[in-house]
């Protein structure tokens, strides 16, 4: 009985949440070794996706903690966020004037991406009915511009059994899981892909 609870209650886990996209990328020549810094920039946001771009880049800054990777200050980085256009469109192209100024901050790699989906819904109860993110990001070389990794991920949750109620301590609702939740949870996965090179294909 107690393994059958527990059977039960994995599978309801997974049932509510999952990945519907799930891939991570490497260039070939891909080594975390060879990377000595890294200049997170700012992420874009599709329209109607209320998140800042900040929030986002110290997502993934914390995500990096305890990890091989050094970054660069934020606060080092204001002025190039300003004036460099490429962070804002998908070509990967970096101007001489902005390499150089990133080589003199140490930073050798960015990591930049794009926030396409963040929804949440929820009945009058406040009850999450279901939730939705999309994320996709890259890391550039900046001598080169050649992206030396990419992730993309969409995660969605639905709730289960709504209006029903448990019966013996089993079942019952289950409130979809929040999009906050599962943007840190995209996050986190990419973050690891990049510590333990996992590919994380589903």
């Amino acid at each position: 009985m107690k393994r059958f609870i527990i059977f039960l209650l994995t599978f309801m886990l997974f049932a509510c949440s999952g990945a519907v996209v799930h891939k991570i990328n490497f260039a070939k020549d891909f080594d975390k070794k060879k990377i000595n810094r890294i200049a997170i920039l700012n992420f874009n946001r599709a329209s109607g996706v209320n998140v800042s771009s900040e929030l986002l880049v110290d997502k993934f800054t914390a995500a990096f903690i305890n990890t091989p990777y050094k970054l660069v200050e934020r606060a080092e980085l204001q002025k190039i966020l300003q004036e460099a256009a490429f962070q804002h469109s998908d070509s990967g192209i970096i101007d001489e004037s902005t390499k150089e100024q990133l080589r003199q901050l140490g930073a050798d790699t960015i990591l930049t991406g794009t926030l396409h989906t963040y929804s949440e819904n929820k009945d009058s109860r406040g009850f999450v009915l279901n939730s939705e993110v999309y994320l996709t990001a890259k890391m550039i070389k900046v001598e080169t511009g050649e992206v030396i990794w990419s992730g993309e991920i969409l995660k969605q949750s639905k709730a289960k059994n709504v209006g029903e109620k448990p019966k013996y301590g089993i079942g019952g609702e289950q409130e979809a899981e929040p999009a906050g939740k599962l943007l840190d949870d995209v996050i986190k996965d990419m973050a690891s892909s990049l510590r333990e090179k996992k590919y994380l294909l589903l």
